[in-house]
């Protein structure tokens, strides 16, 4: 049930969980950018993966019904039938995806969307009892590395809580996304929450960052599908 690795598959770092009849890939660095090519490298033994959805990520609140392809501008995807991969890219912000007996979904969380309610958002669209669910929060920028200003950190805190921020080294804050993410979903009901705590700026031969990296950055990715 907690993810598993990285092991290297398809030259890409893989973190791998199955609960159940549902599928959870996070992957870091590895050739090639094309999500569907990296799913179908990361998943040899499934010869035909399942059709991927994705979303035009832009640090927002909405939450997309997904269909195969684009499904148009938004930082969450939900699906309640099986037979659709869904899927997510971050390069610091936090992937986070769940499933229950009724619905998979998978979401982009920033600070934004955390402080806006992505995440919520999320869980309002699903349908099914929340305390069946689980939740992987995979691989972000950690509180290690992620300093922010006083505005921004006020606002994921007025999200989340007070013990996602603490004075940083220099002073400024630095934010714990992760928790941040943690504690919505567990506001929000969900039964179980993992979380993948690997830091994105440290692990440099694991895992793409744009703290580290800046436009040079590739994009982890994180995948989640019912078989």
């Amino acid at each position: 049930m907690t993810p598993e690795g990285p092991r290297v598959q398809g030259g890409f770092h893989v973190w791998t969980a199955r609960l159940g009849d549902v599928e959870v890939r996070f992957t870091g660095r590895g050739p090639g950018d094309d999500r569907e090519e990296i799913l179908r490298a990361i998943v040899p033994e499934v010869p035909d993966a399942p059709p991927l959805a994705w979303a035009r990520q832009v640090h927002s609140a909405l939450a997309l019904p997904a269909r195969p392809g684009s499904c148009g501008e938004g930082d969450a995807l939900y699906a309640g039938e099986p037979g659709l991969a869904l899927s997510v890219v971050t390069a610091d912000c936090v992937p986070v995806l769940i499933a229950g007996p009724q619905g998979i979904a998978a979401v982009h969380a920033g600070w934004r969307g955390i402080a806006g309610g992505v995440i919520p958002a999320t869980l309002e669209k699903m349908t099914g009892d929340p305390g069946e669910r689980t939740a992987w929060i995979g691989p972000a920028i950690g509180p290690c590395c992620y300093e922010v200003g006083e505005d921004v950190a006020g606002q994921v805190v007025a999200a989340s809580a007070p013990e996602v921020a603490h004075p940083g080294p220099r002073g400024r804050p630095h934010l714990d996304l992760q928790a941040a993410a943690r504690l919505q979903l567990e506001r929000g009901g969900v039964g179980q929450v993992l979380v993948l705590a690997h830091c994105t700026r440290c692990e440099e031969e694991k895992l793409w960052s744009y703290r580290r990296e800046g436009k040079a950055a590739g994009r982890n990715l994180a995948f989640i599908w019912r078989v």
